[in-house]
């Protein structure tokens, strides 16, 4: 039996669920179900018992379930204390051009502090070429917005991501309340139309009735915020970016009465990536500093 093994047991004893299991581990779920089978064979007992609704720890998994969380637990100190301070190597990580201005750096040095002798090498680009990159094998991990297309992806959701439209202080629509046609009849200002944020958002307003037209395309984002800051057009943002250009007075926000805007922000990786020890504290890190 391996530490792997006992890390399967705990998380199934814990969710009841061989699905959730999975998902927390990240792995299959036969392959959740077979480390089960091989535990139970190896010892001669059952740890569980099926029920309709889920799985049901007998007394014997729950006498296991106590030395496997104290075994597990001296394993995972004895990592921390003797690898973690000498971890060495390349991280490479993608990220989606907002989701790179706004998040990535805090995050990027959160997990520098923890791993100082780790080189992360990063690569913002639009989602569809961060995809690319993930089933290349190019990157070990990328944090995107949820237009990812590819089975071979697995994607975790890490938060959701409000948008709020703006435009120049002195624009016309400065601190007014419309509607979602009345602002998409100014001119968009926008990213390419194959890149993640412009998807997502031209999917929302199709679900609304309408068509997104962009008067701007751009793979620069700062080229997008200056045409804004001039008043050539309107745009959406995610809430900290808008907020950051509205508190510092070169943009003013724009009220829609009929239109909310939202979209997941999701970690990615390639499904056959074997998950590390400093990959699964860099997940556990994107997943705290999500506030």
């Amino acid at each position: 039996m391996t530490i792997r093994h006992f890390r399967i047991f705990i998380a199934v004893a814990r969710t009841g669920d061989i699905m959730k299991a999975a998902e927390i581990l990240m792995i299959t779920q036969p392959t959740v179900i077979r480390a089960i089978r091989e535990l139970e064979d190896h010892y001669g007992t059952r740890f569980f018992e099926h029920t309709s609704q889920r799985l049901k720890i007998t007394d014997e998994g729950k006498a296991f379930l106590e030395y496997a969380t104290n075994l597990l637990g001296l394993y995972d100190d004895a990592e921390q204390v003797l690898q973690d301070p000498a971890a060495k190597g390349t991280l490479r990580i993608g990220a989606s051009v907002s989701v790179g201005i706004y998040y990535i750096p805090a995050l990027i040095r959160d997990f520098n502090r923890k791993f100082p002798n780790v080189t992360v090498q990063v690569r913002v680009n639009k989602t569809e070429a961060v995809e690319k990159m993930l089933l290349e094998h190019q990157l070990d991990l990328a944090i995107v917005g949820d237009v990812i297309r590819s089975e071979m992806i697995r994607v975790i959701s890490l938060f959701v991501e409000n948008h709020i439209a703006v435009c120049a202080p002195d624009h016309s629509l400065a601190d007014q309340t419309v509607t979602l046609q009345q602002f998409l009849e100014q001119p968009l200002l926008f990213h390419e139309r194959n890149s993640g944020a412009f998807e997502s958002f031209s999917m929302a307003v199709s679900q609304a009735g309408y068509t997104a037209e962009p008067a701007w395309e751009s793979s620069s984002t700062e080229a997008l915020l200056e045409a804004v800051r001039c008043g050539l057009g309107v745009t959406v943002l995610p809430e900290r970016l808008a907020k950051e250009e509205i508190r510092h007075g070169n943009m003013s926000r724009i009220y829609l009465s009929d239109f909310t805007f939202r979209s997941n922000v999701c970690l990615a990786y390639h499904k056959n990536k074997y998950i590390s020890s400093v990959m699964r504290y860099f997940i556990e890190t994107a997943k705290r500093n999500t506030d």
